[in-house]
């Protein structure tokens, strides 16, 4: 049987959307893994109560940014680095030239947001103790520090992802999220401040390690029919970038502000909700749209356009595919994930059953962001398009949608009605960006379901397993509880070990036997 992977795979150098989108993912899953135990550690050392949602406010704020930022590497300096490589300029000069770009876009924002992090803080949080302000305002201050090296990290990542590297420059981006744990598991006293520091300080160490990699990559060969004629289109994409920068942080401001008018801990509810449940899928989605984008990209620079439709349908089949194993063994084991990483110290048995429904809620959010993010990338990648209108629009209707939503389900449902409109939001955008792309027939192109079938079983068999181990699980339980101490995170974990264990054992041989395979050829 063919392969998801042979399927997919056509054009510059055999470039394959599943090994690509693993090694990317690969990388970003070491940051998961930091992630949730960082979420642990401020449960179990901060609580869910004033002092976290000082510190998450504040990390909520930056990161925002940070993952804003992204969308302008994304779109201006992927294409613009494509276009010039495949030019044949040198890797030292686009590195030079991104480099200093990002260094004062960054510096530039970071001297903006520490002068303005009180009245930000204040603009959201209006209900905050004036010392939860205070502290909240001292962590935006810290971490917007990091926002030069930030940027520049990932331009020099951007470099790697149109040379094929993937899961190298990910992986190093996860270190300052290492220091906040180091931070938060031997700090004492303000750890607030201390983890802020520790993030701070090692992103510059990151900007300079990815540097070095970038560098020992080497010349790119020129491609005989590349140009640099996408670098003429650089002023359109970089104001769409501009539109989808702020398109980001006005979304997760905005659930950010309305958390934070829920009450004490809501914000910290929200954050730890948000990242158990929704993490794993969003960054599954984050890799995918990354690879496809870079793949669309390097095509369209090279003038091989022909392709386009068809690899933005396998790349949003394959990564729908992809997450329902995923967000099924979150959905399935919320409430086990939420008492081993969250339910310790100050945290009640009733915010842990709330908490539980949050997370099951965040499960769901992934699905519209993956095919919301696709779309976006579909419409970048071709330079005859009306980007800049089509991205405003979506923007503008992404934000109403949750606005809307945002206002009728929290006086109805409390701090659950923002997973759920996360939820439902996304159609909006979605059905419209559709409906104006099928007309300009950019989706034009078939095999997307004959590509997408081997890895369609795979994950068909993956989810069975994770609901024959969740319900098996019970009786394993009666065994293992009898010779073990009863301990209160015993059902738990055997509930999530049994669940996972076998979808991962499943998902294994559905690739084995189906034929998916993860590595180009």
């Amino acid at each position: 049987m063919a392969s998801a992977d042979e399927a997919a795979r056509s054009g510059p150098r055999g470039t394959s959307l599943i090994s690509a989108g693993t090694a990317q993912f690969a990388g970003q899953a070491l940051g998961i893994f930091i992630a949730v135990f960082v979420s642990h550690l401020i449960a179990k050392r901060m609580g869910i109560g004033a002092e976290a949602d000082a510190f998450l406010l504040g990390r909520r704020l930056v990161t925002s940014v940070t993952e804003a930022l992204s969308q302008v590497m994304v779109v201006v300096f992927i294409p613009l680095i494509a276009a010039r490589a495949a030019a044949g300029v040198s890797g030292v000069r686009i590195l030079g030239s991104a480099g200093a770009s990002a260094l004062a876009l960054g510096a530039a924002l970071a001297i903006a947001i520490s002068l303005a992090a009180p009245d930000i803080v204040a603009s959201l949080a209006p209900t905050f103790h004036p010392d939860t302000a205070a502290l909240a305002s001292k962590v935006v201050v810290i971490l917007s520090m990091s926002l030069p090296a930030t940027v520049a990290a990932m331009a020099f990542a951007a470099y790697c992802n149109v040379r094929g590297w993937f899961g190298v420059p990910t992986a190093i981006r996860q270190l300052p999220r290492a220091s906040v744990a180091l931070a938060l598991l031997v700090g004492s006293g303000a750890l607030a401040l201390q983890a802020s520091a520790a993030y701070t300080i090692t992103y510059f160490a990151v900007a300079l390690l990815t540097l070095v990699l970038a560098l020992r990559l080497g010349p790119e060969r020129p491609s005989a029919t590349g140009t640099q004629s996408m670098s003429a289109s650089v002023g359109r994409r970089g104001t769409a970038a501009i539109l989808l920068t702020f398109g980001a942080l006005a979304n997760i401001w905005l659930e950010t502000a309305v958390a934070a008018r829920q009450g004490v801990g809501a914000v910290a509810m929200l954050d730890f909700s948000q990242r158990l449940g929704a993490l794993c899928g969003n960054t599954l989605a984050m890799a995918l749209g990354l690879v496809a984008f870079a793949d669309l990209t390097k095509r369209a620079a090279m003038g091989e356009t022909k392709e386009l439709g068809s690899r933005f349908r396998q790349a949003t089949l394959i990564g729908m595919v992809l997450l329902v194993p995923v967000q099924l063994g979150f959905f399935i084991n919320a409430g086990s994930v939420i008492d081993l990483i969250i339910a310790h110290g100050r945290v009640d048995a009733e915010t842990v059953k709330y908490m539980t429904e949050l997370m099951r809620w965040m499960a769901l959010a992934p699905f519209g962001a993956l095919v919301t993010r696709m779309m976006l990338v579909r419409l970048l990648a071709q330079d005859d398009l009306p980007i800049v209108r089509l991205v405003g629009a979506g923007m503008a209707l992404d934000f109403g949608s949750r606005l809307l939503l945002f206002t009728i389900l929290t006086p109805v449902f409390g701090l659950a009605g923002i997973p759920i409109a996360l939820v439902l939001a996304p159609a909006v955008p979605i059905v419209f960006l559709a409906f104006v792309l099928r007309r300009r027939g950019v989706f034009s192109g078939g095999g997307a379901l004959r590509a997408a079938r081997p890895i369609m079983a795979a994950a068909a068999l993956g989810c069975a397993g994770i609901l024959i181990g969740a319900a098996v699980a019970p009786a394993v339980l009666s065994l293992v509880r009898a010779p073990l101490a009863d301990g209160s995170k015993l059902d738990s974990f055997v509930q999530l070990a049994g669940s996972g264990v076998l979808g991962l054992i499943a998902l294994g041989l559905g690739i084995k036997i189906f034929g998916v395979k993860l590595r180009p050829r």
